[in-house]
């Protein structure tokens, strides 16, 4: 700490019996602080100098001391006013890094998207109202139903998957409410035929179905037709007899092809 002199005559130019004026050190044109009336009085942000009435017997030279070192304080203790933000950090990245596009010419099956697949659930019926039933444990059959025989009928989770779409032409996938059945497509005997496939529920359905699960429902004035996309211009079809498999076929003419839909509630 510098060296102050006693107070001295020399000092008292910078002392006023009026007021009771101290002054820094540096000369009353610089700056000077009143303790006539304050208790408190703060010389810097964050350092404030209490002045007690009970020390005014205090020597000068402490009291001029004491001014110095805070004065040394402020100018050694320079705070920054500018806060280090994260965009600040944002402002460096183009300097570090170069940006560069990701092209993703393959999907792959193992990074599917977790999100539920939309569905509906319904009911069908051909043309001749008759009802689709499931008569042993992995076929459907189409029959009249009445009174309390309509609980029979099947309710099909309809599923919308990937595929080509058009105006009238939605892919979907029908699986059968509450059972680990799905109706697919495949080849037997050198021709295409319509089974109810066993599957695993927890991977079941999914928006990218296997192409034998997947139907074109290709909706007219009042009906609609489920057209396999495995084999173009095959349908799910009834035959014109009571209580016959549900089947695929070709639209020869006596195959009924038409259903009408019931949307159900969940």
């Amino acid at each position: 700490m510098a060296a102050v002199p006693e107070y001295s005559s020399e000092a008292a130019a910078y002392h006023s019996d009026e007021n009771e004026l101290f002054f820094e050190v540096d000369g009353p044109k610089k700056m000077k602080y009143s303790f006539q009336d304050l208790d408190l009085c703060a010389l810097d942000e964050g350092i404030k100098l209490q002045i007690s009435h009970q020390h005014f017997n205090k020597s000068f030279r402490q009291v001029v001391s004491l001014i110095v070192a805070v004065e040394k304080l402020r100018k050694e203790l320079v705070p920054c006013t500018w806060a280090f933000q994260d965009d600040d950090l944002r402002t460096f990245f183009p300097f570090i890094f170069e940006e560069e596009p990701i092209i993703c010419n393959t999907l792959d099956d193992k990074y599917e998207c977790d999100a539920p697949v939309p569905s509906r659930n319904c009911r069908l019926q051909d043309v001749q109202h008759k009802h689709l039933v499931l008569s042993d444990p992995c076929e459907l059959k189409a029959v009249h139903l009445n009174g309390e025989n309509l609980n029979r009928q099947v309710v099909f989770s309809m599923s919308f998957v990937q595929g080509e779409r058009s105006d009238n032409k939605i892919p979907v996938a029908l699986g059968l409410k509450g059972k680990n059945l799905y109706l697919s497509c495949v080849m037997k005997d050198d021709k295409p035929v319509l089974q109810l496939e066993s599957v695993d529920g927890k991977q079941y359905p999914k928006k990218k179905m296997e192409k034998r699960f997947v139907f074109n429902k290709i909706t007219g004035k009042s009906t609609v037709e489920f057209e396999s996309a495995q084999f173009p211009n095959w349908y799910i079809s009834t035959s014109q007899a009571e209580h016959m498999p549900v089947f695929l076929g070709n639209n020869s003419g006596q195959d009924i092809i038409d259903f009408s839909m019931e949307f159900v509630s969940s």
